[in-house]
C-alpha cells in the first residue's frame, strides 16, 4: 500500500508533454473559447479532443475481425449472455424483500450472493474478450476509505472495475433502478440512487455517503467516476463536485487498457451496441486497475469541495500521465447537436470495411 496522502498546497500534479496543444499539464485551447451559435466554448486540437472516437485498424485487424465475426463472435456472445443471466439470478435473490436503499447494510447471506454475483458478471466480460483481468496496489477499507475515485472513464467496460474490487456500490441516477436486469446489479452493490428531479438531490446524496462513513466500515466502498461521462482518455476532464461534497477521504483507482480505440464510448461515437459487435471480434483486450494512495481531506477541503476535487484531479492527473482539459459536457452536447452522428453497427462496419478507418465527427466540425 503506497502511503497515504495528506493535502498540501504544493501538490498541483500538473503534467509537462511534448506533443501538440499540451502545456503545463493541460490540453491549451487552439481557438476562441466563445459559445456563439454553431462553435463549441472550448476548443482543442482535433487529434487531442476528448469527445472525438478516432480507430485506425491495420489490415490484419480488419481480416480477424471478419473471420471472427463468422466463426467465435457468435459463442462469445452465446457466453456473455448466460453469464450475465446467471449474475442476475443470486443478485435477485439477494435483494428479496429489501428497497431500493436499505437502511442497513448486507447480512452475511447476502453478501455471499453478492460474492457470487461477481464471480459471473467477471466472467461475462471474460467471455466478450477481457481475458486478462489484474489487479496493482492494494485496496483500503471502507472504514479508511469511503470512496474509491475512478479514472479515466471511458466505455462501459469501466464497470470490470467494480466487479475487480468486490462490486463496490455506485451512486447512479434514479432510472437506472428500473432497468431490466441491470437495475439489479445496482442493488446488489448497494448504490446510492440520485433522482435529478429533485432539487436537493445533491445534499441529500451527500448526507447518504456522510452515514455511510459514519459507520466505520459497516457499509461497502462506493464506486464514483468524478468526470461524469465517458471521454477519449487523451485528457481528464473537469470533475463533478459530487463526490466531494461529503468531504471524506478517498482512494484513487486508475484504469489501463492495452489499447483505448476499441471500447471507447462516447456521444459523438459508435453506440453501444456497435462498439459490443466490435469487442465480440476482438481476440484479446487487457484491462488493468491500480489502488493508488488514500486521500485525506485537509479541513479547508472539506469546506471547499472545489478544491478538494481540484487537488484529487491534479493527483490522477500525475498517476495517469495525462493533462487536464476544461472541455466539458456542454462542450459534447454542442459537438452532438452540430454533428448528429450515426452511431449504428452497420454505419460503424461500412466505415471500417470501406474507407478503412473511423474519424467520429470529421475534421470539418472543427474547422
Amino acid at each position: 500500500m503506497e502511503g497515504q496522502h495528506h493535502n498540501n498546497n504544493g501538490n498541483n500534479g500538473h503534467i509537462a508533454s511534448q506533443n501538440k496543444g499540451y502545456q503545463n499539464g493541460n490540453v491549451t485551447n487552439t481557438g476562441e473559447a466563445a459559445m456563439n451559435g454553431d462553435k463549441v466554448k472550448h476548443k482543442c486540437d482535433y487529434n487531442l479532443h476528448p469527445f472525438v472516437y478516432r480507430l485506425y485498424p491495420t489490415r490484419t485487424e480488419r481480416l480477424i475481425w471478419c473471420i471472427m465475426a463468422f466463426t467465435l463472435a457468435p459463442i462469445k456472445l452465446l457466453l456473455f449472455l448466460t453469464s450475465v443471466f446467471l449474475a442476475w439470478i443470486p443478485a435477485r435473490i439477494a435483494v428479496i424483500g429489501l428497497p431500493l436503499e436499505p437502511d442497513q447494510p448486507f447480512t452475511p447471506w447476502r453478501l455471499f450472493l453478492k460474492d457470487i454475483t461477481v464471480f459471473f458478471v467477471r466472467c461475462a466480460w471474460f467471455s466478450m474478450g477481457v481475458m486478462s483481468q489484474k489487479t496493482k496496489g492494494t485496496q483500503a477499507s471502507s472504514a479508511e476509505a469511503p470512496l474509491i475515485v475512478l479514472g479515466p472513464h471511458s466505455s462501459f467496460v469501466d464497470t470490470l472495475a467494480g466487479a475487480l474490487c468486490g462490486f463496490p456500490g455506485t451512486v447512479s441516477v434514479a432510472e437506472n433502478s428500473k432497468l431490466p436486469f441491470i437495475a439489479t446489479l445496482f442493488r446488489v452493490n448497494q448504490s446510492i440512487f440520485v433522482d435529478r428531479t429533485d432539487p436537493h438531490s445533491r445534499s441529500k446524496t451527500a448526507q447518504k455517503i456522510r452515514r455511510r462513513a459514519e459507520a466505520k466500515g459497516a457499509w461497502p466502498q462506493l464506486l464514483v467516476f468524478p468526470e461524469g461521462v465517458c471521454s477519449a482518455s487523451t485528457s481528464l476532464l473537469p470533475y463533478k463536485l459530487g463526490a466531494f461534497l461529503p468531504g471524506v477521504s478517498v482512494q484513487l483507482m486508475t484504469i489501463k487498457y492495452n489499447r483505448t480505440d476499441l471500447q471507447t464510448w462516447v456521444n459523438t461515437g459508435p453506440g453501444l451496441i456497435a462498439l459490443a459487435t466490435l469487442l465480440l471480434c476482438t481476440p484479446l483486450i487487457s484491462f488493468e486497475v491500480e489502488f493508488h494512495q488514500v486521500y485525506h481531506p485537509s479541513d479547508e477541503e472539506k469546506e471547499n469541495p472545489e478544491l478538494f476535487a481540484k487537488n484529487v484531479r491534479d493527483l490522477m492527473s500525475s498517476y495517469l500521465k495525462l493533462p487536464k482539459t476544461e472541455v466539458d459536457q456542454n462542450d459534447l452536447r454542442e459537438l452532438v447537436k452540430r454533428s448528429r452522428p450515426n452511431r449504428g453497427a452497420v454505419h460503424m462496419w461500412k466505415n471500417l470495411l470501406v474507407n478503412g478507418y473511423i474519424e467520429m465527427p470529421s475534421r470539418e466540425y472543427f474547422s
